[in-house]
């Protein structure tokens, strides 16, 4: 790289610094956890924003959602009918179909 090329590069550097300046960081605020007299401290849920979630202030990860918010999410299958045009839907386990059955 030529002395004339590499002067041109760092002039086009510092214009771009000086058009966009780098972000300032805000210093970091801790909030306050409040003080209660039993210990337990009370928050809505993040999901469903209705019940209440008690926790400790000294537990390092403080529970999120509900006991009701939890179960939904942990249920993998929900009984019922699905939608679905055919009548009734059938699984068959094995291989691809045409690969035949391995023994």
């Amino acid at each position: 790289m030529d002395v004339k090329n590499l002067a041109v590069l760092m002039q086009l550097k510092n214009a771009m610094e000086m058009a966009s300046p780098s972000p300032v960081p805000t210093p970091h605020v801790a909030s306050e956890i409040p003080k209660s007299k039993t210990g337990w401290l009370e928050k809505t849920c993040r999901f469903c924003k209705a019940v209440k979630v008690w926790y400790k202030a000294d537990w390092v990860n403080p529970p999120i959602m509900c006991d009701g918010c939890r179960n939904e999410r942990k249920t993998r299958y929900k009984p019922g009918r699905g939608d679905t045009l055919y009548s009734e839907t059938q699984v068959f386990r094995g291989g691809s179909p045409g690969g035949g059955k391995h023994k």
